[in-house]
Formats: C-alpha cells, sequence, structure tokens
C-alpha cells in the first residue's frame, strides 16, 4: 500500500531499478526493515547515493521534461512554476493534470486522470539531466521510467 512506503523504502527500490536494471511490483512487499537497513549500509548503496542530490525549485519551476518507460512508453510532462503539472502523452490529445512539489529534495508529482490517481516520485543525478523516477497508479508500483529534463 503506497501509505505505508516510506521515502527510504522508495530510494531502495530507485537502487533496485538503477542497479539490477528491471522492478518488479512486488519489490515493494519484499523490503523487510533488516533487509532496508543491510542495503543502505552496503559500499555498492552508499557509492550510489553519493551520485544523488536534491531537486530544487528553480530547476523545476517552468521546466519540460521527457518520461521514457521501458515499455517504450513516452510523455511530455510539463511543471508550471504555479506548481501544477500537465503530463501529455505522446501520439495522443489527453492532457491529464496534477500538482508538483519537492519534499526533502525528491521531485513528486501528483496526477489525475479519468480512472486513476498517479504519482510520480523522483530523486536527482549529480552528474546528468536524466533522472530515475517511480511511477504509482492507484496506490500500486506500476513500474519505473527516466525523465530527462529538455532544455
Amino acid at each position: 500500500m503506497l501509505g505505508q512506503i516510506t521515502e527510504t523504502d522508495k530510494l531502495i527500490l530507485l537502487y533496485q531499478f538503477e542497479t539490477q536494471g528491471e522492478l518488479a511490483p512486488e519489490s515493494v512487499l519484499d523490503i523487510s526493515d533488516e533487509e532496508a537497513r543491510f542495503i543502505r549500509t552496503s559500499g555498492e548503496y552508499i557509492l550510489w547515493e553519493s551520485g544523488k542530490r536534491d531537486f530544487d525549485y528553480p530547476e523545476v519551476a517552468n521546466s519540460h521534461w521527457l518520461e521514457t518507460t521501458y515499455r517504450g512508453q513516452a510523455a511530455k510532462l510539463d511543471c508550471l512554476q504555479t506548481r501544477d503539472a500537465v503530463l501529455c502523452p505522446l501520439f495522443m490529445s489527453d492532457q491529464f493534470h496534477g500538482e508538483w512539489h519537492i519534499h526533502n529534495g525528491f521531485l513528486r508529482m501528483n496526477i489525475e486522470s479519468p480512472h486513476h490517481h498517479i504519482e510520480l516520485f523522483s530523486v536527482a543525478n549529480y552528474d546528468s539531466n536524466i533522472h530515475s523516477l517511480l511511477l504509482f497508479k492507484d496506490k500500486q508500483l506500476k513500474g519505473s521510467a527516466n525523465i530527462t529534463l529538455m532544455v
């Protein structure tokens, strides 16, 4: 359940996605407190985390992103200065609206579609404008993707 997934859990899921290449939806259920402590103290995790940084408001406000999934889906994501967010799947006329905010340096977006509530969670990379994110649909982990800042 999304309400029970902590930021630490989400970071571990992003770490697993970036280091193992894919993420199964049941991964959320598999992280015990003991396993989380073990992962967060491993040298590989510490090295991965040292390559991350906080998002900041000037970077995100009035920005345009390309979201790409490993299933080949793509969308344009606009983060407005008003903290509104607009998600437009490429090659479709649909637009989904929501909001974005930065909490503890993490970029979070909540988007509403006619049938679903979507949450995106991302942590920034130091050396790239491509960032991994987790995608939750209706409080269930649905996968991962990348967002790329379009300059």
